[in-house]
């Protein structure tokens, strides 16, 4: 490598609290299995809402995952990225007491924050009843991404992306470019949400949420269902990771951002935002379309998202769409927001790894109109030396990244 090679990164430990299980075996055996986590919401009282199919974490127990001290004091969604951020550095078995705490970054997306908090303050007003105002520090988005770079005592560059359900596979993506630029040689990165009243209701009020299940890319397919958990990744630059002889068996290659500027709830239609965005990360990692073995797409389920992806793809890959396999996690665990393209970068990771592509859970019927190799009924075996992970957001913001064997 030259002296203006850039510099490469590489993933090296996942961690997920999801609604298919708190560990990333759970995670993955689940969605290998074409199961799904959705269910009606139970954590809250959901009179009044609509629609209360969710993918809900269950069987959490703070205590089980991180210090005492620190399940007592952190809110939910913080004791979700902590216990996530835990467990991707124990996977990838790095010690944070022996490495330059100066140099490791956390980056930790995110479009609820701390929503549960807002919403007990605002009840706290109507009931008249006692609230501590203190928990209000907690509340800004940035303030999970804070937390848990205070809690793992690191002291490298904190950064809380939150361009809507693009957010966690941007968050990937920044974690590669602080590692190009030299700013970091370790990136926790990542996502984290929490379902609470305000965003059920919101997506109910756009209409956009199904009554019984998510079928993405499925000729039957009425809407998505919201998720919550987090998903944390540990990227390090080729120097770090080497040098204390971690595996080099993955590699963040590429990313890419754009904007439809058409809609604040909407995606353009002829998925010429997204293609923008997938092309940029493919030139990112000096690659062609026909070197991507596998696409995970955004999938939402509802009719406009997936036409849009149908759209995106088959112009970003032409005569190769149709033979280019294709999934979606959010029939599985629902549509987690900003931590959703977290989720599915640790997915990329596992089909990299093990060579098995999930199907697509709650695609039954296959769309008339999708030309695209959607695997769905049965997880399916193939050699996967490149993929790419694409997501797309309220406001029009896409974002997509290149993941590869090295």
């Amino acid at each position: 490598m030259t002296d203006s090679a850039p510099r490469r990164a590489f993933l090296t430990g996942c961690g997920t609290i999801s609604p298919l299980g708190c560990s990333v075996a759970e995670f993955w055996h689940a969605l290998v299995d074409g199961r799904s986590g959705l269910a009606p919401i139970r954590s809250f009282d959901t009179a009044g809402l609509g629609n209360t199919l969710a993918g809900e974490v269950a069987g959490f127990v703070a205590e089980d995952h991180l210090r005492r001290a620190d399940a007592g004091r952190l809110d939910r969604i913080a004791q979700y990225a902590l216990a996530a951020a835990r467990a991707a550095l124990a996977d990838a078995r790095l010690d944070l007491v022996k490495t330059n705490r100066t140099r490791v970054a956390v980056i930790a997306a995110t479009t609820l924050g701390s929503m549960p908090i807002g919403e007990a303050y605002l009840q706290s007003r109507h009931d008249r009843t006692d609230f501590d105002a203190r928990r209000l520090l907690h509340l800004p988005y940035a303030a999970t991404a804070t937390r848990l770079a205070r809690t793992l005592a690191v002291r490298g560059p904190v950064i809380s992306p939150s361009i809507a359900c693009a957010s966690g596979t941007h968050a990937v993506g920044l974690a590669l470019e602080l590692i190009q630029c030299g700013h970091a040689d370790v990136v926790v990165a990542g996502g984290a949400e929490i379902l609470c009243r305000f965003v059920v209701a919101g997506f109910n009020s756009l209409r956009a949420t199904t009554p019984d299940a998510v079928r993405p890319f499925d000729a039957r397919r009425n809407g998505l269902a919201v998720g919550e958990g987090a998903a944390m990744l540990i990227v390090e630059s080729e120097a770090h990771a080497g040098g204390r002889g971690a595996g080099l068996d993955i590699e963040v290659a590429g990313t890419g951002l754009s904007s439809d500027a058409v809609h604040m709830t909407a995606p353009a239609r002829d998925g010429a935002g997204a293609a923008r965005a997938m092309r940029a990360a493919l030139r990112a990692a000096r690659l062609t379309p026909d070197a991507v073995d596998f696409i995970s797409a955004h999938g939402t389920g509802t009719v406009y998202n997936d036409a849009m992806e149908m759209a995106a793809i088959t112009s970003v890959f032409g005569e190769a769409a149709p033979h280019t396999p294709v999934n979606s996690i959010k029939g599985a665990i629902g549509h987690t927001l900003g931590a959703a393209g977290s989720f599915e970068a640790i997915m990329c990771a596992s089909v990299l790894r093990e060579g098995v592509i999930p199907p697509t859970a709650g695609c039954e019927q296959l769309d008339p109109l999708c030309a695209l190799d959607v695997v769905h009924g049965a997880a399916r075996r193939a050699a996967v030396r490149t993929v790419l992970s694409t997501s797309s957001a309220f406001a029009g913001n896409n974002a997509a990244i290149v993941l590869r064997r090295a």
